[in-house]
This record gives structure tokens, sequence and C-alpha cells, in this order.
């Protein structure tokens, strides 16, 4: 092949016919109108199927709701002529103009240009029909739909979803608006254990749940899923550290909230029985205040809600009241010990006990704990320290901090 086109003869005989045909093209018309040239030839037809129909309209006032989509085009003429309208395609148009009409059903008849000037157009039909309908831009609400809920992590929960905007607007013809039952947007939160955000497009349905293709704005949205990890509500707790200055006392301290809420593994919430929310310094304090406390987040923990309380102090003048014969109890003895506070089974103390008057005013002797732990002690003679407990921000103390004991077998 190569060597043909590079043969001179052969380049000059493709390049007669070429010209030939072109020849040929350009004067069959003269050729066919000369007596005695061509005489049986005559206009030529071409016929264009599903032509589609172009619709000029007040497109922000009205809307289309039902039009002729489709037409045919038939044109004839000079074959040449045909000829190069199919070899070149121009771009011809096939058109309605319905501007000036408002709202209704109008026939109109199709008018077309940009066809070549010597082919005469004629199209089927000739009249269409084309229905307006006014234009509305109707609000309508998000719904988000959860899909796979109950496949989430083990032990999580799927939470209320926020989504933004919480509206869209559909603007559509009136009767197609009308057609709206519900705008969605679909949310996939299997396998989740954490906050899922994602960007999803909104869908419109009619009352069937049928989708409906309109135009809505925005097209898509922002949606926040919450996906919440295994959680418990335990009480809060302040710990206090340092000494209150003389002549004052603890009326009451309150957390607010009382309870917080604790995220995190299952293992390590089930072992929680309080929070600690930060810690009171006694030596600090000389009137009644409120402290907001940022909470820290125990370990093992993923979240404590709230992050913050508010700890409400309530201080008034120290007062004091006597009690005298307040039983010590001896905890932590052993089977087969006998235990004697210097030969008397039993011993009382007197103890003083100080804070607010409204908590000492309720105070009885059957509120008050003294005792010794010999847990750790052998037998024989020994001096204990007194322990003492109580109701809250009272503060107990004797005159003896210590007293002595004798641990002995029975079997000596």
């Amino acid at each position: 092949m190569d060597k043909l086109f590079n043969s001179h003869w052969f380049v000059k005989i493709i390049s007669f016919f070429i010209a030939l045909m072109l020849f040929t093209m350009v004067n069959i018309d003269n050729m066919a109108s000369q007596p005695g040239v061509l005489p049986s030839i005559s206009p030529a037809s071409y016929t264009l199927e599903d032509v589609e129909l172009s619709v000029y309209y007040d497109e922000e006032n009205y809307a289309i709701t039902d039009k002729t989509e489709h037409v045919q085009v038939n044109l004839k003429g000079p074959q040449s002529s045909l000829t190069l309208f199919q070899l070149t395609r121009p771009s011809y148009e096939v058109f309605v103009d319905v501007r000036e009409r408002g709202e209704g059903v109008h026939t109109l008849s199709v008018q077309h240009r940009n066809f070549p000037s010597d082919l005469s157009v004629s199209i089927v039909p000739q009249y269409v029909r084309v229905e307006l309908q006014d234009k509305q831009t109707v609000s309508f609400p998000v719904q988000v739909d959860i899909i796979n809920s109950s496949e989430v992590e083990e032990g999580y929960t799927v939470g209320t979803p926020i989504v933004s905007p919480l509206n869209v607007d559909v603007t559509a013809a009136r009767s197609l608006v009308a057609e709206v039952h519900e705008v969605k947007a679909y949310v996939d939160v299997a396998g989740a254990d954490r906050a899922i955000e994602e960007t999803t497009p909104v869908r419109l349905y009619d009352e069937d749940g049928n989708e409906l293709t309109l135009s809505v704005d925005p097209q898509v949205v922002d949606v926040k899923v919450p996906i919440t990890s295994p959680n418990r509500t335990v009480p809060g707790k302040v710990t206090r550290t340092g000494e209150l200055p003389d002549g004052v006392s603890i009326n009451e301290v309150r957390i607010e909230p009382e309870e917080l809420t604790v995220y995190g593994p299952r293992d390590v919430i089930d072992r929680m029985n309080v929070v600690e929310v930060g810690t009171l310094d006694l030596s600090q304090l000389t009137e009644s205040q409120t402290i907001e406390m940022e909470v820290p987040i125990p370990p093992g923990v993923e979240r404590v809600t709230p992050e913050k309380v508010s700890v409400s102090v309530s201080i008034s003048t120290e007062e004091e009241q006597e009690f005298t014969d307040i039983p010590v109890e001896v905890i932590g003895g052993r089977d087969g010990e006998e235990i004697t506070f210097n030969g008397d089974e039993t011993r009382e103390l007197a103890i003083t006990a100080r804070g607010a008057e409204q908590l000492l005013a309720k105070l009885t002797e059957t509120d008050i704990q003294a005792f010794v732990d010999v847990s750790d002690l052998s037998s024989g003679e020994h001096e204990i320290e007194v322990q003492i407990n109580g109701p809250p921000n009272i503060r107990f103390d004797s005159a003896e901090t210590t007293i002595p004991i004798e641990i002995r077998s029975r079997i000596e």
C-alpha cells in the first residue's frame, strides 16, 4: 500500500476521480435543467425522524407540564443540497415560542431555522401543544433515615441525627410541587463506633413512595449522627484537702449536677461508683461561694458529661458539742483472741463535735462511731490510735487520741 501512495501515477488517478465526483455533485442540477440532459432526474427528498422540539418560555415564572417532545422534518430539494446537508449536518433548530404566553394550554405552529435556503421544509405535526403552569418554590423539612441502625458496634447506640440546613426549597410547577410528600437524606451507620458526619444528597418522594425528579436547593445537606458508646450515670465527688481556718465550719457542699454520665468500655465504667470532679482546698475557705470545676476524665474512660460542674460551699461559724459516753468498738479481731482495755471489756470516750449549729442540732450519739483497728496487731499489750467516724462536714476529736489494749489468746 505504501508503494502505491508513493507512485506518481497512482496519486494522479485518485485525484482525477475525486475532482470528477465533486464536479458532478455541483453541476448535476444544472445538467438536469438543460434540455436533453438527464431528463428523468427530479427533486429528491429526505426525512429527519425524532427531531427534538425546543420550547422558548418564561423560565423564571413558568414551568412546562406537558409538550410535544419530537417532530418529523421532511426536506425536499436538489439532490446535491440534500447530500451536502447529510454530510455537514448544520446546526438547524425546530422550535415554538411561548414567551409572550401565560399559564394554560397553548397550540402553536412549529417554526424552524438554519436549514439550507434551497430546501423546502415541512414539519409533522405542524401544530403542537404546550402547557404552562405557574412556577412555585416551597420549603420542605429534611428527614434523616438511618440505615442499619442495629448494626453499630456492640454496646453502642444511635442518637438523634442533626441535619443542616433543616429545610430545602423545591421549585417546580404548582401541580408538581403539590406531589412532594417528604424529603429524605439517608445515612448508613453499619459498623460505626463514633459519630458520623456526612454530606448526603436529598431525595424527594410522593405519597406512594415514588421518587420525584424536581429542582431542589440545596441538593445536598450535612448530617451528623451521634453514636454513643456504653455509658453509666454515677454521682460526683469532691476531694477535700487542707484544714479549715479556726472558727469556720462547712455547712454543706453541693455539686450541680449531682450525677454525671461516663462513657467508655463496659468493663471500665461498670467498676466506677463515683466520679472525682475536682479538689476543694479547705484552707482557702472563709465564706460561702460557688466554684466551677472542670471534670477530669478518669483513666480508661472516653468522656464525661457534663464537662464542668458547679460546686457550692456553704460556710458558717463553727460551734461545739460534747458527747461523754461514746463506746469504743474493736474491729479486725481474730477468732480465738480476747481483747481488753486494761482488763476492762468495754471502754467509753468523751468526744467533741465541731460544726455548723444546724448540723450539730441533728447530731446524736448513735451517729458517732469510735473504734480501734487491731487487724495488724499480734498478741500482747499495745497503745493504739482511736479513730472517729460521723456525718460529713463535722469534725470530731477526743482528749484521748490513743488508748491501751491487750490481746491474749483464749487458750493461754
